[in-house]
């Protein structure tokens, strides 16, 4: 009988493996863009099969947490107290369990990635995959609510950041990969492939270079198609089962569509503001982590219990659920897809089919309460409203439109971990229907459905929050698979974006990072600059003068070192107080005051900006053209505890974008 294998085999099998990867990496067995493009397969498979197993986690901990509470509601009170409660748990979990093992997943995880690509080469550690599933998948799980597709894109992109890492790639090729991984997690999230690679590129990278758009097609590609044999969507849309929706050219309707865009537009920016203005006033009325936790968790659970959970018009398939004893998910708690999806199958009784109100409805009692439904003889998801009960549906859905957002922004200033897209789609949703509710009673000739309008206001409330136009287009058609609909979607998010970027210019995403300090430019015509670091082209060793220089000390010191256009004026604590340019210099020497009179620091320009080493050249290049100089201080700490380190010259900085473009990569 053979003996088991010790604990020396599998040493010796991690080895083999470990030396056969290095073998790759290092003797360039496979060239560095063809390993990339493997390795954004693998990326894509992992992440698809990590899409299905963060669906799985979150659906078993909310059958064993507030779901399975929400189903015995009405059979003892111990059930709502075990509803109420069961956020506050969560969050306090989550937020141990984070701050403990990876701080950076706690949150909506797209901005750290954003910050690994831009600022880290591309990396992330590896456990963040780990603890990012569990964080979130408890956090969503528990009913706090927040999205999955942040998540997901911080789990697909560091499984490709620790491909990229263990086959010791270059800074490009894994940031590629990160990029790649983000659109695996879109694309199997949402069974959305082409707004996959729209998001990686737009968001993440911040770029449509060509040569990185293989490995992320590729990635995205394959965990669709992980997602259509594992998945929860398989082969059909997210939100399925939306007929009759047709813009069809419709110039009388467009103006509705506009405006809504400009609603929409609005929200998002108010949605963005009340997420880090709600963090802001947490940390100082609740200081401690623990307190944040539980006091917005019961905030969450009160909201979940006490507000209505069935809405006044049902589908069929919600009257069979009442009909066998079920009731849907508390509204506002979890990712939220229940109501989003009731949202988008409203629809007024008599406009559909040709056919009269009451041909449409039927009145039926399910569990003592009366509700609409279709009576059409097949099931269905669509929900068709009379006319007088299109008031009812829209005090249903307003609260709601007012209530997620706010209670996202206490999920993550509580500490829990998960998106924002969700609950962006969410407020977009609710807010569209509601607009579509009022049409329809204003002008109930020349509107369209509500469920028409919520499609709309989820890509313009989308694009407001990321100011990503084409993602959100894309997202909102693969996910609702009605090409119909394009234009409005099109004009809408067009519109409610630009109204987003005057109001505020910083996304949802790139806000969280302005508030850490982190200035980050992107450009697409100069994203050969972006993974090129301050650090790599400053100059080190440079000449210093002391305040008390006189303009002869300056002028043999400028001699000496030609290169340097500008010299820094240091202090006796050795701290940068300005820098000297050569048209300073100029002014005095052509003036009647005698050089010798003439002190560093009464020309030295005080108010200078200074570079981090580990900002891009694209920032650079934006400061540079801010100030106007030749040269720029690099320091690092803060405040007091600032240094010099370097000096980053522009002819550098030009001198290396021209070696760049002529090298191809």
């Amino acid at each position: 009988m053979p003996s088991p294998p010790t604990t020396t085999d599998s040493s010796d099998v991690r080895n083999v493996l470990r030396e056969a990867v290095d073998s790759v990496a290092r003797r360039g067995v496979i060239p560095g863009g063809t390993l990339t493009i493997i390795l954004a397969g693998l990326t894509g498979l992992l992440a698809g099969f990590g899409a299905v197993a963060f669906t799985w986690i979150i659906d078993t901990i909310t059958h064993y947490t507030y779901g399975g509470a929400n189903e015995h509601l009405g059979q003892g009170w111990w059930w709502g107290v075990a509803l109420l409660v069961s956020p506050a748990i969560g969050l306090l979990f989550v937020t141990w369990f984070t701050r403990t093992f990876a701080p950076e997943a706690q949150g909506h995880g797209v901005p750290e990635v954003i910050t690994a690509v831009a600022r880290n080469d591309g990396r992330i550690r590896p456990l963040v995959a780990f603890v990012k599933i569990l964080a979130s998948g408890v956090t969503i799980g528990t009913g706090a609510s927040a999205g999955r597709e942040g998540p997901i894109v911080q789990i697909g992109s560091a499984l490709g950041s620790s491909a990229g890492q263990m086959f010791k790639l270059s800074a490009r090729n894994v940031k590629v990969l990160v990029a790649a991984g983000a659109a695996a997690g879109i694309s199997a999230t949402f069974n959305a492939p082409l707004a996959g690679v729209i998001f990686a590129s737009e968001i993440i990278l911040g770029s449509f270079a060509v040569e990185s758009l293989t490995p992320i097609v590729l990635a995205s590609v394959v965990a669709d198609i992980v997602q259509q044999h594992f998945g929860e969507h398989r082969f059909e849309a997210a939100f399925g089962q939306l007929e009759g929706y047709d813009f069809a050219g419709a110039w009388s309707q467009l103006p509705a569509y506009l405006l809504l865009g400009l609603i929409a537009g609005l929200a998002a920016v108010g949605f963005t503001k009340l997420v880090y203005k709600t963090e802001d006033v947490a940390n100082q009325w609740l200081p401690k982590w623990p307190q944040r936790a539980v006091v917005f968790g019961l905030v969450i659970g009160v909201f979940g219990l006490f507000y209505p959970a069935w809405p006044p018009s049902v589908s069929d398939e919600m009257v069979q659920k009442k009909e066998a004893g079920g009731r849907p998910l508390p509204a506002v708690m979890g990712v939220g897809y229940g109501v989003v999806d009731h949202a988008l199958h409203l629809e007024v009784a008599g406009k559909a089919k040709n056919t009269e109100p009451h041909d449409l409805v039927d009145l039926v009692v399910a569990g003592g309460k009366e509700y609409q439904r279709r009576r059409d003889g097949e099931d269905t998801k669509a929900v068709a409203i009379e006319p007088d009960r299109l008031l009812a549906e829209f005090w249903w859905l307003l609260p709601l439109a007012l209530l997620k957002p706010l209670l996202t922004s206490l999920t993550l200033a509580g500490g829990g971990s998960g998106g924002v897209f969700a609950p962006s789609l969410y407020l977009g949703a609710t807010l569209g229907a509601c607009f579509g509710l009022l049409m329809n009673m204003l002008l109930p000739e020349s509107s369209h459905a509500p469920g028409m309008f919520a499609i709309v206001g989820m890509g313009a409330v989308v694009a407001g929050t990321t100011h990503g136009v084409l993602s959100a287009i894309l997202i909102v058609y693969e996910m609702t698979n009605r090409y119909e609909v394009i234009l409005p979607i099109m004009a809408a998010a067009g519109l409610a974006s630009l109204v987003a970027t005057v109001i505020d210019p910083e996304s949802i995403y790139y806000k969280k990072l302005s508030r850490r300090g982190e200035r980050i430019a992107r450009g697409h015509d100069l994203h050969n600059l972006d993974h090129i670091m301050v650090r790599d082209v400053m100059v080190r060793h440079f000449p210093t003068l002391h305040p008390e220089d006189n303009a002869l000390e300056i002028i043999r010191i400028a001699r000496q070192n030609p290169e340097i256009e500008s010299l820094p004026v240091m202090n006796e604590n050795g701290k940068l107080t300005g820098i000297i340019r050569a048209e300073d210099l100029h002014r005095v020497l052509d003036s009647d005051i005698s050089p010798m009179l003439v002190n560093a620091e009464d020309i030295a320009l005080k108010t200078t900006l200074a570079l981090h080493p580990a900002q891009n050249l694209i920032e650079a290049m934006r400061d540079f053209g801010a100030r106007d100089v030749e040269t720029l201080p690099v320091e690092v700490g803060k405040d007091d505890n600032r240094r010099l380190v370097g000096l980053l010259l522009r002819a550098d900085v030009i001198k290396r974008y021209r070696q760049e473009m002529l090298s191809g990569r």
